[in-house]
């Protein structure tokens, strides 16, 4: 047995380690690898390991990271509505979020007063320990253990548990603060954006020009819909329309950049095959007609939702726009605005798909409706334009 002034010493090694050790920015599960390897390396019976991270994700409540002995790491998102979910409020996360410092349970015969310690007993796990982490900027989380050891944590362990517990607070406090800056860049400016900003590329003006398959799309019917719901009922509205487009371009290896009002910007970043990304970007589309044309079963007629969508190709200039205090990560060029003028023909051409004949080139698309060219609001030369064949025209106009 380790000597507790042993025991002592190796405590105050993780301690000084939990300061210093790198961040590795991989959502969490780096850290995890290398604390179990600490505390393992330190004698502790460590069969499995869990913490979570706070995140500001407007889907995700926190980020639950779970180490076991076989150096296998999970990660897994919970949703807000895990808060009402009994597996949750009769746990001891829920007891060390309300105050509670420790929760010890031994995962002996018989009843046991958690769902999470059920499941370990049955596993072979014999005892159970777990800490609140107090954040210095207010909320707890925690970080439990669990053992398969005959003994199960002697006192030795959980003096160890219980010195490093606020060096575990500060540095997950740490780790946190890296993935909710992560998770919320990515959420609002798109992760390619959100990458190229943690990169350092976030002064004005800067930006890159890149060749480039370009989304625009628009939903139909928006003012009318805006005037039969309530504002509430509108954005539920808008975020299952935006949902349904976003989640199709994300499939295909596109970029969201941009909600404007009712209408989508995205890009396809145009590799070594150009015709790739311009076949990417037609694909998210009918998977986007498609998402939509299964949300219009369960809705009324006349609330059917409906989007135009124009795709084109060009060089774009992608970086950063705006003012000293507001700044866009997004993309302009002549190609950008002559996409958003091509998706106004859609409702002028009585079609919900219109290609420009670049991206039609580039793609390598035959048997389409060739709908003649047209005159575009600030564009000096006609754009010829494309669609579909009948029937598929009228599906989504």
């Amino acid at each position: 047995m380790t000597s507790p002034r042993g025991r002592s010493a190796e405590a105050a090694e993780i301690q000084r380690w939990l300061m210093d050790v790198p961040h590795v920015a991989d959502g969490g599960a780096g850290f995890m690898r290398a604390l179990a390897g600490r505390l393992v390396a330190a004698g502790l019976p460590v069969w499995r390991i869990s913490y979570a991270l706070q995140t500001m994700h407007p889907e995700v409540l926190w980020r639950t990271i779970r180490w076991e002995q076989d150096d296998a790491v999970t990660l897994v998102d919970q949703p807000y509505a895990r808060l009402l979910d009994p597996f949750y409020t009769q746990s001891p996360v829920a007891r060390l979020r309300e105050g509670a410092g420790v929760v010890r349970v031994r995962l002996v015969d018989g009843p046991l007063p958690y769902s999470i310690c059920e499941e370990l007993r049955a596993r072979g796990g014999t005892d159970y320990c777990a800490y609140g982490l107090q954040f210095a900027s207010g909320p707890v989380t925690y970080i439990a253990y669990a053992t398969r050891s005959e003994a199960g944590f002697d006192e030795e362990d959980l003096a160890v548990f219980a010195a490093i517990v606020p060096f575990l607070a500060r540095r997950i406090e740490l780790e946190s603060a890296y993935y909710a800056t992560r998770a919320l860049l990515d959420v609002y400016l798109g992760r390619n954006a959100a990458r190229r900003v943690l990169a350092g590329e976030f002064q004005r003006g800067r930006g890159e020009l890149i060749d480039a398959a370009i989304w625009y799309s628009d939903m139909r019917g928006f003012t009318a819909l805006s005037e039969r719901c309530t504002p509430t009922q509108l954005i539920e509205t808008l975020d299952a329309t935006f949902d349904a487009v976003a989640s199709a371009i994300a499939v295909h290896g596109g970029e969201v950049l941009k909600f404007i009002g009712d209408a989508v910007l995205a890009i396809f970043p145009v590799g070594e095959d150009p015709g790739d990304a311009c076949r990417r970007a037609l694909a998210a589309a009918d998977e986007a007609f498609a998402a939509l044309a299964r949300l219009n079963h369960a809705r009324a007629p006349e609330d059917a939702l409906a989007i135009g969508v124009a795709l084109h190709r060009g060089q774009v200039m992608y970086g950063n726009i705006g003012a000293r205090e507001r700044l866009d990560f997004t993309v302009i060029s002549s190609a950008v605005n002559e996409a958003t003028r091509l998706e106004a023909l859609c409702k002028q051409l009585a079609t919900p798909l219109a290609l420009s004949e670049v991206f039609v080139t580039t793609a390598g698309l035959t048997g389409l409706e060739d709908l003649g060219a047209h005159a575009l609001k600030g564009v000096r030369a006609p754009l010829r334009v494309f669609t579909r064949r009948s029937p598929g025209r009228g599906e989504s106009g």
